[in-house]
């Protein structure tokens, strides 16, 4: 059974929203982006006109009517405090391995919220600290060192990612989503992201 929030399918999900809403979309544009098949693509945006999400006023094009109802539904989905993260001894070893700032100093960097002493990153779902590296290995939520690593369940938590003063940050959607599923502090730091980005207006708030 497709779950669009689960796996590679959520790669469909950051790439509606990261368009401009309700902008028509065809499904070769949504394949050659993703990377997924004609098959997958063709069952995930069935799946999502299936949710009332989704609608197909041409035959080859789709448009994310409800992008608000998405998001929210995506983020339903998710819980980052549960995810598997490395702790590391210092950001400065962060240094030559791709990564992207996501949650709190992902919104700092993001929208100027609350510059705080901790950094948390996507890196690339393989990657593993060296031992002389890490700290310690846990879940997110145990924030037991300042330098969180979260290896990223799919390449497409790239998708789309800033180049702000001098760090790369996960797009905008993706952190609104973590910093929600965070919840507490993330709550009000998703506030700052939202205003900058004018999210409001998607989300109706």
């Amino acid at each position: 059974m497709v779950n669009g929030f689960k796996g590679k399918s959520v790669r469909v999900v950051m790439y509606l929203l990261c368009q401009a809403p309700k902008k028509p979309v065809s499904q070769k544009q949504i394949v050659e982006v993703t990377g997924l098949s004609k098959g997958m693509v063709s069952r995930i945006m069935t799946w999502l006109i299936g949710k009332g999400l989704v609608k197909r006023p041409y035959r080859s094009r789709f448009v994310l009517e409800y992008p608000d109802r998405l998001l929210i539904e995506w983020i339903g989905q998710r819980d980052i405090s549960s995810k598997k993260a490395y702790f590391i001894i210092d950001d400065a070893l962060l240094k030559g391995i791709p990564h992207a700032h996501t949650l709190l100093s992902g919104a700092w960097l993001d929208s100027g919220y609350l510059r705080n002493d901790f950094t948390t990153v996507y890196v690339e779902k393989d990657f593993k600290p060296t031992v002389a590296m890490r700290a310690e290995e846990g879940r997110v939520s145990d924030f037991k060192t300042k330098v969180v690593l979260i290896p990223a369940e799919d390449k497409f938590y790239f998708y789309a990612k800033r180049r702000i003063k001098g760090e790369n940050v996960v797009n905008p959607y993706l952190l609104y989503a973590d910093l929600a599923s965070m919840g507490g502090i993330g709550l009000t730091a998703l506030q700052q992201v939202a205003e900058k980005h004018h999210l409001q207006k998607i989300l109706g708030a």
